[in-house]
Formats: C-alpha cells, sequence, structure tokens
C-alpha cells in the first residue's frame, strides 16, 4: 500500500482530472467532464474516448483472452482459445459499428455487452459483492467450436490489492486504467469439453480501461500472474507508452500476496518475428524477464484515416522480481501475455 493515495469519489473535480495512484477504484469515473482540450461538441469527446474490458485466464489445459472493446468509430468483441496441450489456438471475434456495444461505466456495480447472431459476451463489474461476472455464449461458426459457460474474478480486498492508476497523456488528458490478479472460478464448455476454474489454483488478470489516446498511439504490455512456491500470488504489470515522463507516471507493478510494489520505467526488446523470445526490464532492475511465446493473437486494421497493427504473444516468462521490500522473487515459466501495438486513431 506504500505510496497509495486516498481515493477520491470522482475522477474529475471542476473539470480537472485527479492523477495519481490510488488504493481502492473510483466510485465514478467521470473522465467525460475533463477539460483535456477536446470539445464536448457533436459527440466529439465521447467519440475520442477508447474504453475495453479485457480478461486473461490461466488454466492447466487452457488459456482465454476476452475483450469487449470500443474505440468510438469501431467496437470489437474476441473470444480467443489456446490449447496448452496441442499448442492450438483459435477465436471467435466479431466487429460491429459505433453504438452496438456499451462499456461498464464502474467497476462497482455495472454491466456491459456485445449481442449479435450467435455471439453473446456480457460482463457485470459488481465490486460491492466483491466480484466480476463474465458470460459467454457463442455458436459454432466454419470449423470454430462453440463456446458457452460463466466466469467469475473474485476482487476481494483481503486478497487483491488492485493497480488503480489515473495518468496524464497531456495536460489534463487521463488514462484510467483498473487492473488486478484474481481468483478465478466457474466453468466454460468449449467444443464439448467442460473446462472448469478453481478459485484455489487458477488466477485471472483484468484489464479495465478509459483513455483519451492521441491520434498515433503506441504501447508495448507485458503482464502475468500466477500462485509461487508458497501459495502466494505472483504477478507483474509493465507498460511503455506515450506519457513522456514514464520514470514518473506509469503503471508498473509487482503483485505479491495482497501488496503491490510500484517499479519503474519499463523497456522492451521485441523481436522482427514477435514469436520469438521478448526480454522485458525496469530501469530501476527491480525487473528482469524473458517471455517464450507459445502462441501469438494478431490483428490488423486499415479502414484509411484509422489503422492499427497488435500483436499479442502469449506464452512462459522465467526471470526475476525485487519487491519494495527488497525480496528477490525468482520466476519460472509462468503463463502471460504480452502487447506491442501501434495505432492511429
Amino acid at each position: 500500500m506504500s505510496g497509495l493515495q486516498e481515493t477520491p469519489d470522482r475522477a474529475v473535480v471542476n473539470g480537472q482530472v485527479q492523477f495519481g495512484r490510488f488504493a481502492r477504484p473510483f466510485r465514478e469515473l467521470n473522465l467525460l467532464d475533463a477539460k483535456c482540450g477536446i470539445p464536448r461538441f457533436g459527440g466529439l469527446r465521447r467519440f475520442r474516448l477508447k474504453e475495453w474490458v479485457d480478461i486473461a485466464l490461466v488454466h492447466d489445459d487452457w488459456y482465454l483472452s476476452l475483450a469487449l472493446v470500443d474505440t468510438g468509430f469501431l467496437v470489437t468483441s474476441w473470444l480467443h482459445l489456446f490449447d496448452r496441450r496441442s499448442r492450438k489456438s483459435f477465436e471467435h471475434v466479431r466487429k460491429l459499428p459505433p453504438g452496438r456495444l456499451s462499456a461498464p461505466a464502474n467497476l462497482w456495480n455495472h454491466s456491459g455487452k456485445m449481442e449479435t447472431r450467435g455471439y453473446l459476451v456480457s460482463v457485470h463489474n459488481n465490486l460491492e459483492q466483491q466480484v466480476h461476472r463474465f458470460r459467454v455464449e457463442v455458436n459454432s461458426r466454419g470449423s470454430l467450436p462453440p463456446v458457452a459457460g460463466t466466469l467469475l474474478l473474485h476482487e476481494e480486498p483481503e486478497q487483491t490489492q488492485p493497480l488503480v492508476a489515473l495518468l496524464p497523456l497531456g495536460t489534463n488528458r487521463p488514462m484510467f486504467t483498473h487492473k488486478s490478479a484474481c481468483p478465478a472460478s466457474g466453468a466454460l464448455e468449449i467444443g464439448g469439453e467442460k473446462v472448469e476454474f478453481n478459485s484455489d489454483r487458477n488466477v485471472g488478470l483484468l484489464d479495465y480501461h478509459k483513455a483519451y489516446y492521441p491520434r498515433n498511439t503506441f504501447w508495448r504490455w507485458a503482464t502475468f500472474a500466477t500462485i509461487d512456491a508458497t501459495g502466494e500470488l505472483l504477478g507483474v504489470n509493465l507498460t511503455h507508452n506515450v506519457i513522456e515522463d514514464d520514470t514518473r507516471f506509469n503503471e508498473n507493478c509487482i503483485w505479491h500476496g495482497n501488496s503491490i510494489s510500484p517499479v519503474g520505467a519499463a523497456r522492451f526488446d521485441i523481436p522482427k518475428n514477435p514469436t520469438q523470445p521478448w526480454t522485458v526490464r525496469t530501469e530501476d532492475g527491480a525487473v528482469e524477464l524473458e517471455l517464450t511465446p507459445q502462441g501469438l493473437r494478431r490483428e490488423r486494421v486499415n479502414l484509411g484515416l484509422v489503422r492499427s497493427a497488435y500483436d499479442q504473444p502469449y506464452g512462459l516468462y522465467s526471470g526475476t522480481l525485487v519487491d519494495s521490500g527488497g525480496t528477490k522473487h525468482d520466476v519460472e515459466q509462468a503463463f502471460g501475455l504480452a502487447e506491442d501495438h501501434v495505432a492511429k486513431w
């Protein structure tokens, strides 16, 4: 909890963004009230706000990436599944016009979903009851198998200290992120195979995000969470993005047990072939990691004025982490993911 601020009720007060790292989620994420240089006329400010919620779940046999994304000009949802036994993956994805998805307004008690023919993905954030509930009902499509079930991420303050950060992308221009590593439970039926998640051994990563990204944007991201040899949660969140002073303003941290340790600016060494090993470190020496990818989620969008190149490898992390107390943690083949994203939007 060291260095975390008490959370005000509102993220924006009298037009001014309350920047910082906080101990608990905001009750009201009123980012549309920010005087950030983007006019509200004609809904432009709403159009420029990028919003998403996604989760990554790691099971002994499966890895799952599930997302609901509203970029303003396009809404997207994907369900990406990787069979860790066969190392084969498949993906259901839908892209729809603006207005076909409503991202959850907050984490305390609010829902969002994308529903179209043969595809339903919904989320209900309910920190009042310390749970995030994801429902999946996706029909088979061509060679892609059906997937159905309910997944729960249990965000309990006694067990999980979330990363809650409101950071500047420019003058009074906010990027909000809430990331947490949570015990996961529930079950999915994947093409006739029932896959059960047990909160004693399975961990889910939640990424809830709202930001006024500039037109030219990039980010690199690395994360994992696992149960270490002592039975404690161990994980990281590391990002290098368009924030100029990322030594001062970043969302980088180590999770251990129910504590969180801020760490320095993150730097990535990404090979030309993203399926080759990545290296990630922090400038303060707290993190030294290598990711050996086992699979890759890739997406390319080119709509003329809007372009996006996105790679998300996933696989095994190894290396070392040093928390705020000076304790060194060895990481040995912890399953996680990374991203390299460049966009003009």
